[in-house]
């Protein structure tokens, strides 16, 4: 059935070479296109080649993708002829300039705040499934990690899970990052140990329930956070990264023995799993949420609109991803969500799933376009507007609780903090990227070469207030 996907690759690399090498793949329009491909390869490859059933719902996707790209491209060339018609010297700028946020005030407080949140759910949960996991592979006696997973977060106490991981898996990660960014730019050696124990706890809080979702989707977040903070450009960071971040996969899949040979052979369980996590898992449950609702009533939108009561406390919401993984295990113990587009379909019928992406490719476009076109912005922001792209980027499963329970809303409040934090004035101190460090040392090395003396020029240290976008840093002056 692979045949079929050619004709949606082929409009991928028109999209591609039509608007997204312009703004690049870490954008909310860019990274979707990735993940509903890679959705629709995997879906592909599961699909039965008899089925009507399977083979609908191919097409649905592989129509739907397309609708998607279309509306976009047609989005990006308007929203650019209008840009070059208003503003054509700088509707192109791609380059910004960074301020770095001090860990003091509202920025400290919320960082404590979660944190406080966070280890009091799981004194509250009475146990870390993840500690537990590994503590069951290393002496020989394998926990039930799935059930203590399961326990924590859906056991006979109701302990709010969903709100507590707005703040262990979102707000505190984040904000850490933007300490973390500050320490290691102006702070000594104390700080930059102490900046580390805050990120062991971020880990811990990220994995501490069994679920390595959360800590991948903040790895994509950091990775775009990473690219922004350099200004667009590829470091070494954005390519340590993820090497950074397999050892803690590595560790994750071992203690919690998600596949079978974990214990034996980690490297292989993980490859396996990662595999299986972006080619397999959410097609084979999309796949199986269509099998079951293909025949229901359309809901007209009722399904999601139980589906965002859910975020509500004590509303249990949408039951259909435990009814589709009874149809696929025999048990309601465990969820299997629709995909995207399944989801819809379900909501508002065929004709709903394509006009549903068309909007959404309009929509997306427009966030992508319109954002970062400033001239300076704050490591806040950055994290915010990197969360909001990881978030919005990845959707592939469910419908929009799924964007709401992964942090969408919580993400969009930090970009608003950091929004506040830039209109108030005060001292930004810029972050300086090692080119233009290397191009003030060779300017240095010029102006001690002409004049017998050179000027002193000490990285990240530059503070300067912004007073507006005439002043020089607003307008992305280079020190």
């Amino acid at each position: 059935m692979m045949w079929i996907v050619m004709p949606l690759l082929l409009l991928a690399v028109v999209h591609y070479l039509l608007s997204v090498r312009h703004y690049g793949v870490l954008t909310p329009d860019g990274l979707f296109v990735c993940t509903q491909l890679l959705m629709v390869v995997g879906t592909a490859a599961l699909v039965e080649p008899g089925s009507s059933v399977d083979n609908a719902y191919l097409q649905m996707m592989v129509a739907a993708v397309m609708i998607y790209i279309a509306a976009s491209c047609v989005t990006y060339l308007a929203l650019r002829t209008r840009s070059e018609q208003l503003t054509p010297p700088r509707s192109e700028r791609r380059t910004f300039q960074v301020s770095l946020v001090p860990p003091k005030g509202p920025v400290l407080l919320v960082t404590a705040l979660s944190l406080a949140i966070m280890l009091t759910y799981f004194a509250a949960v009475g146990y870390s499934a993840f500690l537990l996991g590994l503590q069951g592979q290393l002496s020989g006696s394998p926990q039930d990690v799935a059930t203590l997973r399961l326990q924590s977060y859906a056991g006979e106490t109701y302990l709010f899970p969903g709100y507590a991981n707005q703040f262990k898996n979102v707000i505190y990660p984040a904000l850490v990052v933007v300490i973390l960014t500050w320490v290691f730019m102006r702070s000594g050696l104390a700080a930059r140990l102490g900046g580390l124990v805050l990120v062991g706890l971020a880990v811990f809080g990220l994995l501490g329930t069994g679920q390595r979702g959360a800590f991948i989707l903040f790895l994509v977040t950091l990775l775009i956070y990473v690219f922004l903070v350099n200004r667009r450009r590829v470091s070494r960071w954005v390519l340590l990264l993820p090497a950074m971040g397999l050892p803690f996969a590595l560790l994750a899949t071992y203690a919690l023995g998600r596949s079978a040979g974990a214990a034996d052979s980690p490297v292989a369980a993980t490859s396996e799993e990662l595999y299986r996590r972006f080619l397999n898992d959410n097609q084979l449950s999309g796949l199986a949420a269509y099998r079951y609702t293909e025949s229901l009533p359309v809901q007209y939108g009722r399904e999601w609109l139980a589906g965002l009561q859910g975020i509500l406390p004590g509303d249990r919401g949408s039951s259909l991803a435990n009814e589709v993984f009874a149809t696929l295990y025999g048990s309601t113990v465990g969820t299997a969500p629709p995909s995207l587009w399944g989801s819809a379909h379900h909501n508002f019928g065929t004709l709903g799933v394509l006009v549903f992406a068309a909007l959404l490719g309009v929509a997306l476009q427009v966030l992508t376009f319109r954002s970062l076109r400033r001239a300076s912005y704050n490591t806040l922001e950055l994290i915010g507007y990197a969360g909001v792209t990881a978030t919005v980027g990845t959707w592939t499963v469910a419908g929009p609780d799924a964007l709401m329970n992964l942090g969408l809303v919580a993400y969009l409040l930090i970009w608003y903090g950091g929004a506040r934090w830039s209109r108030s004035g005060r001292p930004a101190f810029l972050l300086v990227s090692a080119e233009d460090r290397r191009r003030a040392a060779r300017r240095a090395s010029a102006y001690g070469t002409a004049t017998g003396r050179a000027p002193t020029f000490e990285p990240g240290r530059h503070r300067v207030r912004s007073t507006g976008p005439d002043h020089p840093v607003a307008a992305g002056a280079r020190l």
